[in-house]
């Protein structure tokens, strides 16, 4: 089989996120959906205004199964105090690349390792473009 030596460049930018409240408990959540082509995500930023550190885990999700590509940990207060908000796609980059590829409609999902604190927030903010 031939390699494509074609680069290949996003075509449509892509911003969205996922709020995460107690109410959410530790159920997973829907943080990003690659396009018809596939997509690539740039950008995992996250904030909490919880008075206590958080733990996210992340998933990429094939349609069928969610697999497990790693935990974030979220420093109290992050984004919101002096603590800056965390870019969690350092931690869960694949070694060597600054960015994850996902094929056509598979889904990047998250959830609270521990329901967050009652009355407070994790917000997690995705940056990617579909191909």
């Amino acid at each position: 089989m031939t390699a494509n030596v074609n680069p290949i460049f996003e075509l449509t930018p892509q911003c969205t996120g996922q709020t995460f409240v107690n109410a959410d408990a530790t159920n997973l959540k829907t943080c990003f959906t690659a396009g018809g082509e596939g997509a690539r995500i740039d950008g995992i930023l996250v904030c909490s205004n919880s008075g206590s550190a958080e733990n996210l885990a992340f998933y990429i999700n094939d349609g069928a199964t969610d697999f497990y590509i790693g935990n974030v940990a979220i420093p109290i207060g992050s984004g919101y105090t002096t603590v800056v908000k965390v870019d969690a796609l350092l931690a869960l980059k694949p070694a060597l690349q600054n960015f994850i590829a996902l094929h056509h409609a598979y889904l990047l999902k998250a959830n609270a390792v521990v329901a967050v604190a009652a009355n407070k927030t994790v917000t997690v903010v995705v940056l990617a473009g579909d191909y």
